[in-house]
């Protein structure tokens, strides 16, 4: 009987035992359920804007004449780059004869007179025209005549052709470029002429 009693006593303590790590464990495990943090969410992607369509424009019609610093806006399509751009012709300057012989070299003229043309090239509708080249603008006589020479693939120094910068995707952006020219014995430049696509037969024609 004495064994049997202690026997029995070691049991219930083992079982009393059991039975409160059981319930310690159960209110860990829920104290640890409940300290758990919540997951945050993650922000939202930011949609990018769709880029803005080209605005509709209003073309100068071929044979159009202009005078010095009137705009004219033609299509443009170049090396990829399409659009549309303004042309404004700013003025003619002179420039230096031996300068001009030196940058012509072998192909140079004794009897051409160079001049410098002016212009201004605006972004007309927005198009992504970053980059792009100027249009090839002619020299012409005060009267919108052919001075007797013209002039390609050449720069002296204060008449270079510039270029569109990169950014130039936004209407009403702008830059200045020049376009050198030449005119034949007895004549000069005053004025010049775009004669690109459409207006190859009627030019636009910018004159004092």
């Amino acid at each position: 009987m004495t064994v049997l009693a202690a026997v029995s006593a070691a049991a219930l303590a083992l079982t009393g035992c059991s039975d409160d790590d059981s319930d310690s464990s159960a209110a860990d495990q829920e104290s640890s359920q409940e300290a758990a943090p919540e997951p945050e969410e993650e922000p939202a992607a930011e949609e990018e804007s769709p880029a803005a369509a080209p605005k509709e424009v209003e073309v100068t019609p071929p044979g159009t004449k202009l005078k010095i610093g009137e705009q004219a806006i033609v299509p443009y399509d170049r090396a990829g780059a399409t659009g549309h751009i303004g042309i404004t012709v700013t003025g003619v300057s002179d420039v230096d004869k031996a300068a001009f012989d030196a940058a012509l070299g072998e192909n140079g003229d004794a009897d051409i007179t160079p001049f410098c043309v002016e212009f201004t090239v605006e972004n007309a509708d927005g198009s992504d025209l970053g980059g792009s080249y100027p249009p090839d603008l002619i020299g012409t006589t005060a009267d919108g005549g052919d001075p007797g020479a013209t002039v390609f693939g050449a720069d002296v120094e204060g008449c270079a052709e510039g270029q569109a910068p990169d950014e130039f995707a936004e209407a009403g952006a702008s830059y200045e470029t020049k376009r050198l020219q030449g005119a034949g014995p007895g004549a000069s430049v005053a004025g010049a002429s775009y004669e690109e696509d459409d207006y190859r037969d009627e030019p636009i024609v910018w004159t004092p």
